[in-house]
């Protein structure tokens, strides 16, 4: 198993309010059964039957809140209508009929699964399989593998418009793209910024606006007179605006298009597109539903029909799903592209493949590619609503805006995926083929209360926050302009819910491992609801364990076969069975420590659940932008609470040895081709070479393949220059042929692409 190695470099260690239990080194597996009574049976496909030997009845649940607590109510109808308000503009919590807060039974069974899969080495779920978005110029090979990527088989992003054809979506490829100056389109009213100003947001006034314009004469692919207005003799196009960017001076005109040849977009790129992951706030604000025109788009940030898009498509990626080998599209000519692989790519397959685990057989499983009989398990664990008791009815808190909460993002590989933190932020793991490295395991959220500070933790700013509720409890929601907060009302701490689970059919292994998740260590405490990072959401559970005897109760008048049973005995079965597995797994032990203590990776988790052992506020906030430049590494739960770190076994993260780019890729929806790069340690000498590479110049230089594309190389230079007419090339030119290129670009930031002239000298 990869291990993660702590950053030894304060300058390198990052924080967060979040953190990780590793993986185990293997599944606990039930799949055969689990021994009752000397034998081995498998009651969750025993459920119309009391099996002899196992265990029914309930757990009442007494659940105090340790900090206020916020679980957010459902939309309601009033006078016949339903609350229409966005989900983040309703501070109501969850309340019954009676307007008594309630801790919804789902949000218990999610919390206590989650701690269930960790503490019986069960397999962690869910896990997404979908590959995170990246998009970089950085020098770094992140920054490499973007470029080579967008520069697919030596072809760039092309134009096109978004079409709907029946039911399905293509792109029409424009004719030509044309680059227009942004002084231009100022001239014209468009107001764009020249000086990066990430707040800009492209006016529609002139955006995917027909327009009119004369090319330059010599750069034909540059746009010299530009209007928004009908000019005779002038060519027609569309204008397509794009964000803003350090040194970025020019924008787009789409021109024609070739009606003749749509590209098929297939449907899981189409629904990959408007993730959330892909989504971004930039493009909600500049593409809201109702521009250009009103209901044109079904959400903020969506595509409408005739939108212009930027695409890559490829010969070599097509496939009966894809059948125009359509790589990826977007807004912009450099837009987003998904990694290689997934996080589900990055959990070993030992762990993905193990069968039945306890978690599974205890909450129930529906799955695909089991036999069809097997295909679905029902849960035995039935989780009732917990409502708050006595007779205080001051229940909330007042309703108030809390600090932006963000979704989780696993693109922040960092954080989520093994490093070695002893390396630099160029030799990080992330989602690229290759990298030795896996997720970094189950996500917890620290318990971040301060008993002093409060609730002016979570608040925003005061200095804001009475705007900003203001503006948020607007009754007519259109005139609301902040569009990233929210509004609550949180129950308060110290108010305490009862609560109810029942179960079927459980062993005394399943038990214990229940109530092992229910009834936690003195000094833990569970975290629950929304606002966790803020420091929300900590509670603490007292469960009464209740059995019911069946035989008993169906052989007797007067006695129901209920008794309170002491959860010991199951506990201390199932601790017996998970410090065996452990061992066997050959999981780190402390034996200095006891119980479930010993095996290192629950030590993790019983840190992150430390309600008396909290790290400072100031070592589990968030990181303030600026610090993700460097990449830092999140350190491990022991760290970050100053433990001795277990002797873990020394597997370290590596990132994937330098290869050659390797362009002939899979569909979409298959990992991508391994794209490090290797440079070329040997150049032969030009003919007659000058010194300078220099834009506009003709100069000789040397072919060289590179896997399947060509590209060219000069003395003195050891930057690969990209060759835009690769087709020009002739068929038997061979690697070191000296051929004249016309240098059509060349800087830093962009490297060196040329034109194919003609070849100079046959060797």
């Amino acid at each position: 198993m990869v291990r993660h190695i702590n950053p030894n470099d304060p300058g390198r260690t990052a924080t967060a309010p979040y953190n990780f239990v590793p993986l185990p080194n293997k599944i606990f597996s039930v799949e055969e059964g689990i021994e009752v009574n000397g034998k081995k049976v498998q009651p969750w496909k025993m459920h119309d039957q009391f099996v002899p030997g196992t265990r029914s009845g309930w757990i009442d649940l007494k659940i105090t809140t340790l900090t206020p607590l916020f679980i957010r109510g459902a939309a309601v109808q009033t006078d016949g209508e339903w609350d229409r308000r966005d989900t983040r503009l309703r501070p109501e919590p969850y309340v019954n009929n009676d307007g008594v807060p309630v801790i919804p039974g789902s949000s218990l069974r999610g919390m206590i699964r989650s701690l269930v899969e960790v503490l019986s080495f069960s397999k962690i779920s869910p896990v997404t399989d979908e590959r995170p978005f990246f998009r970089t110029v950085a020098k770094d090979r992140i920054g490499i593998a973007y470029r080579n990527r967008m520069i697919h088989s030596d072809q760039k992003p092309q134009g096109g418009y978004v079409r709907k054809r029946r039911n399905q979506w293509v792109i029409v490829p424009a004719t030509e793209v044309l680059r227009v100056h942004r002084d231009k389109l100022n001239i014209c009213g468009l107001n764009i910024p020249i000086i990066q100003n990430p707040s800009y947001y492209p006016n529609w006034n002139g955006q995917q606006k027909p327009c009119w314009f004369r090319r330059d004469s010599l750069k034909r692919w540059m746009v010299e007179d530009f209007s928004l207005e009908h000019q005779a003799g002038w060519e027609e196009g569309v204008l397509v605006l794009t964000g803003s960017a350090p040194n970025k001076k020019h924008e787009f005109v789409f021109v024609g298009e070739i009606a003749a040849k749509p590209v098929e977009i297939p449907e899981g790129i189409w629904r990959r597109f408007h993730d959330e992951d892909q989504l971004t706030q930039w493009q909600e604000k500049a593409f809201i539903k109702d521009k250009p025109s009103p209901g044109c788009r079904k959400a903020k940030g969506h595509l409408r029909d005739g939108e212009p898009v930027f695409f890559l498509a490829d010969d070599l990626t097509k496939s009966e799903e894809n059948p125009d080998g359509l790589l990826f599209f977007g807004r912009a000519q450099m837009f987003r592209f998904p990694y290689d692989q997934s996080p589900w790519d990055l959990i070993p397959e030992k762990l993905k493949n193990a069968g039945l685990d306890m978690a599974e057989a205890l909450f129930g499983l529906v799955t695909q590619g089991w036999a069809e009989q097997d295909c679905a398990i029902k849960g035995r664990l039935f989780f009732e609503d917990s409502a708050a008791i006595g007779e205080d009815f001051d229940w909330f808190e007042n309703i108030m805006v809390p600090h932006i909460l963000a979704s989780p993002k696993v693109t922040c590989f960092q954080h989520y995926l093994t490093q070695d933190g002893t390396k630099n932020s160029t030799e990080l793991t992330t989602y690229l083929v290759g990298d030795h490295t896996t997720i970094r395991g189950t996500k917890n959220y620290w318990h971040r209360w301060n008993d002093v500070q409060g609730l002016a933790v979570v608040k925003e700013e005061v200095n804001k926050h009475d705007d900003l509720l203001k503006d948020l409890l607007k009754k007519e929601t259109k005139e609301i302009t902040d569009s990233q907060h929210t509004v609550i009302r949180p129950v308060k701490e110290n108010v305490v819910f009862f609560g109810r689970v029942r179960f079927e059919n459980l062993s005394d292994i399943e038990l214990g491992a229940f109530l092992a998740a229910l009834d936690l260590p003195e000094g833990l405490a569970h975290k629950l609801g929304m606002g966790k990072p803020l420091g929300l959401g900590s509670v603490r559970i007292d469960p009464k364990l209740f059995l019911v005897d069946r035989e008993i109760r169906y052989e007797s008048w007067g006695n129901n076969g209920v008794n309170i049973q002491d959860a010991h005995v199951f506990l201390d079965a199932f601790e017996k069975q998970i410090i065996e597995h452990a061992r066997n797994s050959l999981e780190t032990i402390d034996t200095s420590k006891s119980g479930l203590w010993q095996i290192g990776r629950l030590q993790a988790l019983f840190y992150l659940l430390g309600w008396n052992t909290k790290p400072p506020l100031s070592e589990t906030d968030y990181m303030p932008l600026e610090r993700f430049q460097n990449r830092p590494i999140l350190p491990t739960p022991h760290l970050v609470c100053r433990k001795q770190e277990p002797s873990w076994p020394i597997d370290p993260p590596k990132k994937g040895a330098q290869q050659a780019v390797a362009t002939k890729t899979k569909s979409l929806e298959s990992p991508c081709a391994d794209i490090s790069v290797t440079k070329h340690t040997v150049i032969p000498k030009a003919f007659n070479p000058k010194k300078d590479i220099l834009k506009g110049q003709h100069r000789n230089g040397f072919l060289m393949r590179k896997g399947e594309i060509w590209i060219a190389m000069f003395e003195g230079d050891d930057r690969e220059a990209v060759i835009l007419n690769t087709d020009a090339i002739p068929k038997d030119a061979i690697d070191n042929d000296i051929a004249e290129f016309y240098i059509m670009e060349q800087s830093k930031k962009i490297g060196i692409r040329v034109r194919f002239n003609k070849l100079a000298i046959k060797k």
